[in-house]
């Protein structure tokens, strides 16, 4: 694998200073590799466009007609990227996901503008929209082995650096410390139960529970019973099962 290569990519790119700066050095090291296209993106980006959501690409005219047929909301890459959290070929796709006629469609017009085959990088950070990064290339393959690890190891540096760039994280967050009687009551906020519900479950006082309940919003500086429980997620004390049972 082109060690140096990588090493000197993770180097470059913390000094980049704007993203065109960034896409243009992601190009040339991945270029070097093997892949003529790119592309960093939260998902989200396509549904609610905003300067702070994360659009790097060079797919040309293919990321016109993406947004245009609105192909992100069955695209297979970024829905395969929810399944792993490790690179995978394009080609393995109908492996990870329920393939249909949709998405071989999306991968017939990526095709018909140089996206012919290609590899995707799943990033997530809790708390921040899920990202993507991929590469593709002309060619009836994918490069050599060791060229595709590398490509990864570059897009998880190069996302970094769009993460930087577009202002992630907002700001440093203290975890609150709760006591395990609170971690209680908030997986079971997180189920939905409300304040009466929870205080039946753990045989405390509704009054005990609105108590606990008003301390967590005030640790976590927020508003709203939705609010807590989307911060709790955000730092791991609550997980998706607890709120999504057989998640």
């Amino acid at each position: 694998m082109p060690y140096r290569m990588v090493e000197n990519f993770d180097v470059e790119c913390v000094n980049c200073r704007s993203k065109r700066e960034l896409l243009a050095l992601t190009e040339a090291a991945v270029g070097e590799l093997g892949f003529d296209r790119l592309a960093m993106v939260h998902a989200l980006w396509f549904r609610r466009p905003k300067r702070r959501l994360i659009r790097l690409d060079n797919f040309g005219e293919f990321a016109e007609i993406f947004i245009a047929r609105k192909y992100y909301l069955c695209d297979p890459a970024l829905q395969s990227c929810q399944q792993v959290n490790t690179a995978f070929a394009w080609a393995q796709m109908p492996k990870l996901i329920l393939f249909d006629q949709r998405h071989e469609a999306i991968l017939r017009e990526a095709r018909r503008h140089g996206l012919r085959v290609g590899m995707s990088l799943p990033v997530g950070v809790i708390g921040e929209p899920p990202g993507c990064c991929s590469f593709a290339t002309k060619r009836h393959d994918l490069p050599a082995r060791s060229h595709c690890y590398a490509a990864t190891l570059i897009g998880a540096s190069a996302f970094r650096e769009a993460r930087r760039l577009h202002g992630f994280p907002a700001r440093a967050a203290k975890v609150p410390m709760l006591s395990p009687r609170k971690l209680e009551i908030l997986q079971l906020a997180a189920l939905g139960k409300t304040d009466p519900e929870i205080g039946t479950i753990l045989g405390i006082k509704r009054s005990t529970v609105e108590f606990y309940m008003s301390q967590m919003r005030l640790a976590f500086d927020v508003y709203s019973r939705t609010q807590l429980c989307v911060a709790a997620l955000r730092f791991g004390l609550v997980a998706f099962e607890d709120a999504i049972p057989g998640f």
